[in-house]
């Protein structure tokens, strides 16, 4: 069975107006593992990570509070 992906954050990297981060939830359905994959695209290199969910959330920036707000539908300050 293929992996369910959902991209909930977008952001330029720059210089380049294609070089972008995004990141989607992502559901394993073999392993039963729910993660975060940030991918990204520069000039010239492209890459991608996956982080567990509890470790993305450890940090702090835009991507973390778009997808409490995602998932939750409420500004991750309120």
């Amino acid at each position: 069975m293929t992996a369910i992906q959902h991209e909930f954050y977008r952001s330029s990297r720059g210089p380049g107006p294609a070089d972008e981060d995004w990141w989607s939830l992502v559901f394993d359905p073999e392993t039963r593992r729910l993660l975060v994959r940030h991918e990204w695209q520069a000039s010239g290199h492209g890459g991608f990570d996956d982080l567990d969910v509890t470790e993305f959330l450890e940090q702090a920036g835009g991507a973390q509070t778009a997808l409490i707000d995602s998932l939750f539908r409420v500004p991750a300050d309120a």
